[in-house]
């Protein structure tokens, strides 16, 4: 895989605080490596209300690639999990198309190998 292009296999979220009234969770990528990026921070502002913001590591490391800027905010849970599985959805069909260009310029050499072949 390029530098410049990163693959999220999934993601996962995970409770940092429970508190009522101070409550923290995280929102992690799984990159192509396996190794988990801490990618939004939520925090909640009052009570059952959440906010959440892209992690400044996410940025720094990610930010260009994706299209996201530092200090970006989604207003509810619901965006988030729909943003997260957008980025590995996109990760898949970026896998799958180049697996596709892969098992197509393979069938091009067998077919291109098996005429000179036989034009032998």
């Amino acid at each position: 895989m390029s530098e410049g292009s990163h693959c999220f296999v999934e993601w996962k979220e995970q409770f940092v605080s429970q508190e009522r009234g101070n409550r923290v969770v995280h929102y992690l990528l799984k990159n192509s490596s396996r190794e988990y990026v801490l990618t939004i921070v939520g925090t909640e502002r009052s009570l059952r209300h959440m906010f959440y913001v892209v992690a400044d590591e996410f940025v720094q490391s990610y930010g260009s690639q994706v299209g996201i800027h530092s200090g970006f905010k989604w207003r509810s849970r619901r965006e988030v999990v729909d943003w997260l599985t957008s980025m590995t959805s996109k990760s898949r069909s970026t896998l799958h198309g180049s697996l596709i260009g892969s098992f197509h310029f393979f069938l091009q050499r067998c077919c291109l190998n098996q005429r000179t072949k036989y034009a032998a």
